[in-house]
């Protein structure tokens, strides 16, 4: 590197990543696109390499611009703090960027968020979907926090607590072709699967358990949200493991009905964080809004069916 790299040039670049495009970056950040050209150039020259692969109006980071990404989102989150730190800001105020798992962001996250804008309006979120590993996320700076489902487990890469069990459910669409009588894991693993996102826990764990249970290869259709899911259930395409929560008004009014098999794993919507930011004021009203928040949909949702399953 022959100079040091500003935080604006850092800003940009990250921005540019996240959109694949110039002019989406000089847009959301409110510059000139030649401000954004300079900047990318100058931040290459410093660096010595390529951080872009540019063809025609495609723009995508090159390997090591993949690697510098990681740690370009580490500066500018540690110098934001330091500002803050700075400033000795104590009112809850700015931005969290704040990952979540396809299955909460409507369910979950809603709720979470009503409370914080009628309780501290001036608290600013910016959710990201999270489609893959969340401790990856953190680690590598991309987000403040993450809520996902998951099994209990901690990580050296941030710091999490568990806010409530999430209750999972097997539906198919109302004339599917399992019936009333409990199923076998063997069984079920021959039905294709259909699922929001093949990286989050409880669908990797449902496809491990329903491989273990046979040879037959497990077939799974991805559709990228919970809605498109429900959906192609609807249509009849298959089966897909959901959180109960997601799918409550579809079994309720007969258009999903639910397959009496019960996983062998148990899932908690949980919350996990950047260590540097457990002292934030903005994280510590977050963090509470989402315990209370949570603990009153639970309460509200009263206790849940159970099944047994054949194995």
């Amino acid at each position: 590197m022959n100079a040091a790299v500003d935080t604006a040039s850092l800003t940009t670049f990250l921005s540019v990543a996240e959109q694949s495009s110039f002019t989406k970056a000089a847009s959301d950040l409110r510059v000139a696109q030649p401000t954004v050209t300079a900047r990318i150039k100058k931040l290459e020259r410093d660096l010595a390499c390529d951080l872009f692969n540019r063809t025609g109006a495609l723009i995508r980071l090159t390997t090591a611009g993949q690697r510098f990404r990681r740690y370009a989102h580490k500066i500018v989150k540690l110098s934001q703090l330091a500002e803050e730190t700075v400033l000795e800001a104590t009112a809850p105020g700015g931005a969290l960027t704040v990952g979540a798992d396809s299955g909460l962001t409507s369910y979950r996250l809603v709720p979470i968020v009503e409370y914080l804008y009628r309780r501290h309006p001036e608290l600013a979120l910016e959710i990201r979907p999270l489609e893959d590993d969340p401790w990856s996320r953190i680690g590598d700076s991309d987000v403040d926090c993450a809520f996902f489902i998951d099994v209990c487990e901690s990580s050296s890469k941030a710091e999490s607590t568990l806010l409530c069990p999430e209750p999972l459910v097997v539906v198919a669409g109302r004339d599917g072709p399992i019936g009333p009588e409990p199923v076998p894991t063997a069984r079920l693993a021959k039905q294709p699967l259909l699922c929001a996102h093949r990286g989050s826990g409880y669908q990797r764990l449902f496809e491990r358990t329903l491989g273990d249970a046979c040879d037959t290869r497990i077939r799974a259709l991805t559709f990228g949200s919970i809605d498109a899911v429900k959906h192609a259930l609807t249509a009849g395409l298959g089966i897909s493991l959901l959180p109960r929560l997601s799918v409550a008004r579809e079994l309720a009014e007969g258009r999903l009905v639910e397959v009496p098999w019960t996983a062998p794993f148990q899932v908690f919507t949980q919350v996990a964080w950047h260590r540097e930011i457990r002292t934030d004021p903005r994280f510590s009203v977050l963090l509470d809004a989402a315990a209370r928040a949570t603990a009153e949909q639970v309460a509200d949702a009263g206790p849940q069916p159970a099944h047994r399953s054949a194995f």
